[in-house]
């Protein structure tokens, strides 16, 4: 929330607290939601793409990639799934969320979280990527990335990431240890057609060297693959060549990005650009030097290139360095697959469309057309503000004023069957209030942005959003009487202190859902009493001026002297602890 959000109340500055029979000298309120900020992270969201990891086949008839979408009419989950677009979009492959499996030990990986890519290979055989599940308790961050490779004969489940040579015939694991890019890590050649697994031998690297997996086609035909290795403290790194039974190859001072089906020519980021790299004459041609282009793509037989730059498709001939501006789409292209014969570009656009264009002729067939989408990896908190990005939300930002609407234009925002209010969208963004009393099933609420597409087979944008919840209030920033933030003290008795809190529950007067707690009486006090061990409550309620759930506690140190833990209940609910302060004589 901001300023602007909450307009001239928030501009107003301090209020008095008037008195009420009973009731201390008077206290200041203040809005707080600068203040608040520094305690209560927003958090904001991020996750797969809309149409992520578009890998095309090698004759460009169709092309794989991963989102949370569902098709119209179908009860997929809302998770990553596998799809395949050619004449019409299908759905490949799709898991449902699976936890932790029982029995699984501290530090285990099982489950199932979502399809993150495929990628696709001549012969048919197709490596799927997915996120599992970790068993809490490490001080480390688990490596929960997961593969399965798919052939006419096997399905084959494997720990690690897992890359396809364009023929089909050989995989290539990588299995780190942890998700620290400098941990150790093992390293493995799969022959897909005996299943034969063959150990490799990688780069030796330590901290704050780290690994660097190739964005592009990892392995050539005939097994060999490639690994960059960041040197730290710099902006260089290192190439190299792994087969079964060699010691690695160092062939470049880069970061390799795709290796041609013939183990001929490999791509690489290097310190000037990006660059191809001739293993059978050790030169290099450098081929794109502007810093801000990505997604680089490299054909089978390494002639042609693919990447965007300033939000079009670019197609470079390796031999002639002529280089074709494919697109020009208004939106911007984000992402892009090229087929294994260099022939087909499938591309995404900012706003979800995804086109197919043939690069001969430069010919674009829609495949898909706009289609809204959002995704989240981070929990909410009941009551505050959450952002969840996407693509095609809206066509301009649309900044809303209290009291919040449940729509920002043509969006409508909902959480399981409730209207939730929006305080804003952008088209890759949508803000929006979680209301402070929204019961969660297994943790998460169902989310979905009501906005239409065009010309898009994909339904409403929808996620499963984790929602967290504190089982008892939980104190927030802590100022004195005169708004100066402190910590755990000293304070002294008598002294007035303001806390800010979530948590505390109902109101009276409830505040209806997206409007600003009142500034004057009757204010929004709890509904239910709270007292405090060596506390005096002055005020328990909302804070005045703020749309998200913020409490402002205005309380009186008791007597009682020195560093302790302040015990307190609402209504007949069991104590608990708030505060940590040390009073001072």
């Amino acid at each position: 929330m901001t300023e602007a959000g909450n307009g001239a109340m928030l501009r107003a500055g301090l209020r008095v607290f008037g008195h009420s029979p009973g009731s201390a000298p008077d206290v200041r309120l203040k809005s707080v939601l600068p203040r608040v900020a520094v305690l209560f992270a927003l958090l904001c969201s991020s996750g797969l793409a809309q149409y992520s990891g578009l890998s095309a086949t090698a004759d460009g008839s169709s092309v794989y990639f991963v989102t949370t979408l569902r098709l119209r009419n179908t009860q997929e989950p809302r998770n990553g799934k596998v799809f395949v677009a050619a004449d019409t979009v299908t759905l490949f492959r799709a898991h449902g969320p699976e936890g932790v499996a029982p029995g699984t030990p501290p530090c285990g990986v099982s489950g199932f979280q979502d399809y993150t890519s495929a990628e696709t290979s001549a012969s048919g055989a197709v490596a799927l990527q997915y996120a599992a599940n970790s068993y809490g308790g490490c001080s480390f961050p688990i490596n929960t990335n997961m593969s399965q490779v798919l052939t006419g004969a096997a399905e084959m489940e494997l720990h690690g990431i897992t890359r396809l040579s364009p023929n089909g015939r050989y995989a290539f694991n990588f299995l780190a240890a942890t998700l620290r890019p400098w941990d150790p890590f093992t390293l493995a050649s799969i022959d897909l057609q005996t299943q034969v697994k063959t150990p490799v031998k990688g780069p030796a690297i330590s901290f704050p060297d780290s690994v660097r997996l190739p964005s592009g086609r990892g392995v050539a035909d005939d097994g060999t693959a490639i690994l960059g290795v960041f040197v730290g403290g710099t902006t260089g790194g290192r190439g190299y060549l792994l087969r079964p039974g060699a010691d690695p190859q160092l062939f470049s001072e880069g970061i390799p990005l795709a290796i041609d089906a013939a183990a001929a020519h490999v791509l690489y980021q290097g310190t000037a650009g990006v660059a191809l790299f001739d293993l059978r004459t050790g030169q290099s041609t450098l081929l794109v030097t502007d810093r801000q282009a990505f997604n680089f793509q490299l054909s089978n037989d390494a002639r042609r290139l693919a990447y965007i730059q300033s939000g079009q498709v670019h197609v470079l001939d390796t031999v002639t360095s002529a280089d074709r501006t494919l697109s020009n789409d208004a939106a911007g292209i984000t992402a892009l697959g090229l087929s294994g014969d260099g022939k087909v570009v499938y591309a995404e656009t900012s706003i979800g469309r995804l086109l197919k264009i043939a690069v001969d002729s430069g010919v674009t067939v829609e495949l898909i057309g706009h289609t809204p989408y959002i995704s989240t990896t981070f929990a909410a908190q009941p009551g505050l503000v959450t952002t969840l990005n996407g693509g095609g939300l809206a066509t301009a930002a649309i900044d809303n004023q209290p009291p919040y609407p449940a729509w920002a234009g043509t969006l409508t925002m909902w959480i399981g069957e409730r209207k939730v209010p929006v305080i804003g969208v952008k088209p890759d963004s949508v803000t929006f209030l979680v209301p402070w009393d929204i019961q969660a099933v297994d943790g998460t609420v169902r989310v979905q942005a009501e906005v239409s597409g065009e010309h898009t087979p994909f339904y409403y944008p929808e996620v499963e959003l984790p929602i967290y919840a504190d089982s008892t209030p939980r104190a927030g920033a802590v100022t004195r009487a005169n708004w100066e933030q402190f910590y755990v003290g000293p304070v002294s008795p008598g002294e007035i202190i303001h806390v800010f809190a979530l948590g505390f529950g109902p109101v009276s007067p409830e505040v209806p859902e997206g409007a600003a707690a009142p500034a004057v009486e009757p204010y929004a006090r709890l509904a239910q009493p709270l007292t405090c061990g060596n506390l005096d409550v002055l005020y328990a309620g909302l804070t005045p001026y703020t749309v998200q759930r913020i409490y402002q506690l205005d309380l009186r140190i008791g007597p009682k002297v020195g560093y302790q833990q302040f015990s307190c209940t609402v209504g007949n609910s069991a104590p608990f602890i708030f505060l940590t302060l040390n009073v001072a004589p």
